[in-house]
C-alpha cells in the first residue's frame, strides 16, 4: 500500500493535471453511482449516460480548473499562514465556488441535449440552495485543506466530493424525476 501511495504521489508531483483529472473522473463517477444505487436505488436501471456526463464534468472540466485555481491561490502574496488561509478560502468559496456551480449546472444541462434556456432555468432553481450547502461543507473543509501540500489538495477535495457529488448528482437529477412523473401522468 505504501508503494502504491508513493507511486501516486510521485505521479501527482510529475503530472498534477493528468493525475487530478484521472482521480476526479473516478471519484465523480463514484459519487454518481452512490447517488443512483444507494440513494435512488436504481439497480439495473442505472443511468450510465448520467454517470458519463458527470465523469466528463469532473475529469475534463472541474479537475483542470481546480488545478489551475489552486496554483493561483498558492501564489497570493500573503506570508502569514492564517491570513493567507482565510484569503484563499474566501476567494475559493465566494469567487470560485459560484463560478464552478454555475458551470456545473450549465454543462450538465447542455450535455443532456437541452438548451441554454433550460440550463438557465436549472441554475435559477438549484444554484442558491446548492451554493448554501457548498458553503456549509467546504468553508470548514477548505480551511483545513489549505494546510495540505498543494499536490494533494485536489485529491483531498475529491475524497470529500464522493458524498458531495452524490448530492450534486441528485440536485441535477431532481427536475428530471418531476418531469418523468408529469409525463407519466399525461400518458394515463
Amino acid at each position: 500500500m505504501a508503494g502504491l501511495l508513493g507511486a501516486y504521489s510521485a505521479f501527482l508531483t510529475r503530472r498534477p493535471l493528468i493525475g487530478g483529472m484521472a482521480s476526479s473522473a473516478v471519484l465523480f463517477a463514484t459519487g454518481d453511482v452512490v447517488a443512483q444505487q444507494l440513494i435512488e436505488k436504481k439497480g439495473s436501471k442505472h443511468d450510465f449516460f448520467r454517470t458519463a456526463r458527470i465523469v466528463v464534468w469532473g475529469g475534463g472540466i472541474f479537475a483542470p480548473a481546480v488545478t489551475v485555481w489552486f496554483r493561483t491561490l498558492e501564489r497570493l502574496p500573503i506570508k502569514s499562514k492564517w491570513p493567507a488561509t482565510f484569503a484563499r478560502v474566501g476567494l475559493d468559496q465566494f469567487v470560485f465556488a459560484p463560478f464552478v456551480l454555475t458551470g456545473f449546472f450549465h454543462a450538465m444541462t447542455l450535455m443532456e441535449g437541452k438548451t441554454l434556456a433550460d440550463a438557465r432555468a436549472k441554475w435559477q432553481e438549484a444554484f442558491v440552495p446548492t451554493l448554501k450547502a457548498n458553503w456549509m461543507l467546504f468553508i470548514p473543509f477548505q480551511t483545513l485543506n489549505m494546510f495540505i501540500p498543494l499536490q494533494y489538495r485536489l485529491l483531498a477535495i475529491n475524497g470529500v466530493n464522493i458524498p458531495w457529488n452524490a448530492f450534486l448528482s441528485l440536485q441535477n437529477a431532481k427536475p428530471k424525476q418531476v418531469e418523468k412523473a408529469e409525463n407519466d401522468l399525461k400518458k394515463d
